[in-house]
This record gives C-alpha cells, structure tokens and sequence, in this order.
C-alpha cells in the first residue's frame, strides 16, 4: 500500500465495537480500539508475516495479528498483561463445558472447607501484602477469592485451562465498574475506596465471567504457530535483527498512567508480593524514580522543550528526560527487529507537566528519526473515545483531560 493512502487513512472508529472475539476478555487502561492495529495489518502485511507489539499491553495487536493468519509476537514487562495476552490468542481445544462445570463443583467443595481455606488466607501472603488484601477487600470475599485459588491448584501451572482460570480471576477484580474489590475505577488506574459499595459474590462472577468466555476462546481460530507473547522490556526485544514484517505499539503515556497501580490488585493475589510489584513498577518506561537522575542528550527539539519543562520543575524534566531517552532505546530496538523498507506504526498519546504540553509525538518523531534511524513518513491524529480507551478518571476541563483528548499515529520506515 501506498504511503499516500496509509495517510488517508480514517482512525477514530467511534461507531465500531472493540470487545468482539476475546478481546473482551480482561478490562485494560488506555488499550486502543482492535480496528487500529487489524487496518495497518490487512494493508502492510500477508499471511504468514510476522507482527511484533514491543509494548504489547493485553494484547490487542497480537491478537488481530493471529486472527488475520500472521505470526504474532508480543512483549511487555508487566507480569499481568502477558497472562492477558496470552489467553486472548490461545484456543481452547479440550471439553469445556466439562471442564467448567469440574471447576466450580471443586469450588463448592472449597468453600464449604472453612478451616482450609482460612488456613491458607493466613499463611499464604507476607505482612504487607495481607494488609493490601485486608484493606482493599471484604473479609468475605477473601474467603470466596481463596477458595478460587485452591481450585484452581488442582490444575497443572501453565496449562491453557489454569492459565485461563488465572486470568477470569483476574477479570472479576480488575474492571471498569462492579468488579468484586472495594474500590471502583480500578480499570482506570485510579483506585479509590467506594463506601457505598456493597459486597458482591466473587463466586457468581466467576461463573458468569468464565461461561461467557469459554465458547469465545473456543471459537478462535488455530492458526499454526500460536501467538508468542514474551514477558521482558521493549529496550531489550529476544527478537532476531531483520526479523519482523510489522510493528504495531502504543507506548505508555509519559507521567500519565500507572498501570501496576490497577493490576496489583490480582497479581498480589495470584502470589507476587506488593513489595516485588513496586520495585518491577520502578523499571516500567514512564515510571516516576523519585530521586534517580537520567542524563543523556536527545535531540535539538526535544533537549528545548525538556530545558523549558525545567525551567518550571527539575524534577519533571528529569522524569521526562527518562521516559524519552527510554523510549529511544525501545525505538531503537524496533529498527534492529524491523526488515528494510517496512512499517513500525507507533501511536502516541499527548500529555501536559506543570502546565506545558510536552509534545510527546512529535518529540518521538523527532528522536526516532535523528537518534533510532527511522524516516518518519507521516502522522495521523484520531480522536478518542474516552469510554473505550478507558482513561483515568477525570470530570469537568482539567488538565488529564485536556491532554488526552486526541493521540497521533506515527508511521515509521525503516529504508
């Protein structure tokens, strides 16, 4: 396809659903609509071509890609998104119905075992992470998430049925509304007590959540090779030089969205301490490192606007200066993967310190080009459904607002 035509290309899919096949699966802060990566796969790439998302998130590019018939490959430092990830692109291929109706009959088993599953609430988690589990949840639901988990020991790790049972788990605590914590905007990234929040059966949501995505994931097609999806770092890809037919990313936002923030809430539950979620938060690119100074020139533009964002707060330029030289190393990293004369479609959204637009887009045009060794052959600014990209939380003309109204869809080239 022509460049020209790529940059006419319409992105803003207000009117189209974004939860058909699995990609309902899990809630996700700020996951862009499916019909963005699958418009710039049908166009720049065959079947059987490789797709890479570095920055996979839950995984919507790699699952478009293996819908479509390519080798997907997909990769994200946080422990959550990989499980995400992978469950959304791996068929089902035993006797579910059977296989359901097992598990909850061995749940029921669970929670008439009160002194069992009272044991293992008392001397499964650390200190720290009991009193997050202890704030964050009623005593009753504990009890039921518990019971969940033992069940759920019956089945071998690492198996598609206990890792799906893993992630609908997870699915019932991390959501946009109603989810079985008590906190509300859990999927935005902006957990906060509800107090007038009632308790709500973790076992009905279980059961509900887990028979609507059985049939889904059993529908899917089964492509050969299933999807890879690799827990590492963007800056860092275990990924052949001249390899990859197609990038298709999101970054995180710079100092926007903190995404363990959300996610812990089941990680902490399926055995990763807090203590070992906030030090894995430390190396996330974006992540505010309070007194850990990043060095390094960038580009003439990008070295401007940071020198004026300094000028206002050291501190913030410091987290940006971090974020940009970050990016640049994933950037980078794209181009070694990428063969000659393909596409790394980046898609970036904005964001205001202190008051100043901090350009992100053009900034990482602009370090793409002169620092990463891509031609930038374009931009595309679409529009956001705030709703379906599922911001944080914000009402009235504030400034997270404000910024995150619109994002900008680079088109990379690797000559």
């Amino acid at each position: 396809m022509a460049q020209d035509d790529l940059l006419s290309l319409d992105l803003d899919f207000h009117r189209e659903t974004s939860t058909y096949s699995s990609h309902g699966l899990h809630a996700f802060a700020a996951r862009f609509p499916p019909q963005l990566p699958g418009i710039f796969i049908d166009r720049l790439t065959r079947p059987g071509d490789t797709v890479l998302d570095p920055m996979n998130g839950s995984g919507t590019t790699t699952l478009e890609a293996y819908l479509r018939g390519r080798r997907a490959v997909g990769c994200d430092i946080d422990p959550l998104a990989v499980r995400i990830a992978r469950v959304k692109a791996t068929p089902l291929r035993f006797d579910v119905s059977r296989f359901a109706g097992a598990f909850m009959n061995r749940v029921r088993q669970m929670i008439d075992d009160r002194g069992a599953v009272r044991k293992a609430l008392d001397g499964r988690y650390d200190a720290k992470t009991r009193e997050f589990i202890d704030y964050w949840f009623f005593p009753e639901t504990s009890q039921e998430l518990m019971a969940l988990l033992l069940a759920m020991e019956g089945y071998p790790p690492g198996s598609a049925g206990r890792a799906l049972l893993e992630v609908v788990f997870s699915g019932i605590i991390v959501t946009k509304s109603g989810g079985v914590s008590r906190a509300r905007d859990l999927a935005h990234s902006r957990p906060r007590i509800d107090p007038g929040r009632g308790r709500k059966s973790a076992i009905r949501a279980f059961g509900q959540r887990l028979a609507k995505f059985i049939p889904v994931l059993s529908a899917l097609p089964d492509h050969a090779p299933h999807a890879s999806i690799m827990q590492g770092s963007a800056r860092t890809l275990a990924i052949r030089d001249n390899s990859v037919h197609l990038i298709v990313t999101s970054p995180p936002y710079a100092n926007a969205i903190d995404y363990m923030r959300a996610n812990k809430f089941s990680l902490a539950w399926l055995g990763t301490p807090v203590a070992d979620l906030g030090r894995l938060r430390r190396n996330y690119i974006g992540s505010e490192r309070a007194g850990d100074s990043a060095a390094g020139p960038l580009p003439g533009n990008t070295e401007a606007l940071l020198r004026s964002l300094g000028a206002i707060d050291r501190r913030k330029e410091a987290i940006l200066r971090r974020y940009y030289l970050e990016m640049r190393d994933a950037l980078r990293e794209m181009r070694r993967v990428l063969r000659p004369g393909r596409h790394a479609i980046v898609v970036a959204g904005t964001s205001t310190m202190r008051g100043l637009d901090v350009k992100t887009p053009q900034c990482l045009a602009d370090i793409a080009q002169n620092e990463a060794g891509f031609e930038v052959a374009g931009a595309l600014r679409r529009s956001l459904d705030r709703d379906r990209r599922m911001m944080p939380f914000a009402t009235g003309a504030t400034l997270i607002e404000r910024r995150m109204g619109t994002e900008e869809v680079l088109i990379l080239k690797k000559s």
